[in-house]
């Protein structure tokens, strides 16, 4: 277990209560996700945190060491996703104003951009984990799109 996931569990940023929310905006949580992350590429990959960004950029980058190829990945921890009004599971994890920017950025970069989401379990051990193409990855991201989007364990994330 991470440093970063034991800190996360002692200042109890994850709750496992349920009658209690979810701190999934807390910047630990979004470091010890990023990290997993970075971990889980593993040795094939060269990959930086973005401390210094602005808002709708990317927080991490990712570079292909067997080509250089870059990625731009957006790191997003949740611990649950949310029903609709049709009863239909949602995961809502940004405004439809940094979505755009987003896109703005994928756009002036010219590189692929995935948005990594672990959802359920901890930051730093997610139950699940999907990787989703930017332009795929709306605001309010459909249950059943996501699923489509599923990394296994042991299946490689890029």
């Amino acid at each position: 277990m991470s440093f970063l996931g034991n800190l996360e569990r002692a200042l109890g940023v994850w709750y496992p209560d349920k009658d209690t929310e979810p701190d999934d905006g807390n910047p630990l949580v979004a470091l010890a996700f990023r990290d997993y992350v970075m971990k889980r590429l593993g040795g094939a990959w060269s990959t930086t945190g973005r401390e210094e960004r602005e808002q709708g950029e990317p927080d991490l980058l990712a570079l292909r060491n067997a080509d250089e190829a870059r990625f731009d990945l957006v790191t997003c921890y949740r611990s649950r996703m949310f029903l609709n009004e049709e009863g239909e599971a949602f995961l809502p994890w940004t405004t439809q104003e940094i979505y755009d920017k987003y896109l703005a950025y994928a756009k002036a970069e010219g590189n692929p951009v995935y948005v990594v989401f672990g959802l359920h379990g901890f930051a730093d051990v997610p139950k699940f984990l999907f990787v989703v193409p930017l332009e795929e990855a709306v605001i309010d991201l459909k249950k059943s799109v996501l699923q489509k989007y599923e990394i296994l364990t042991g299946q490689d994330l890029l």
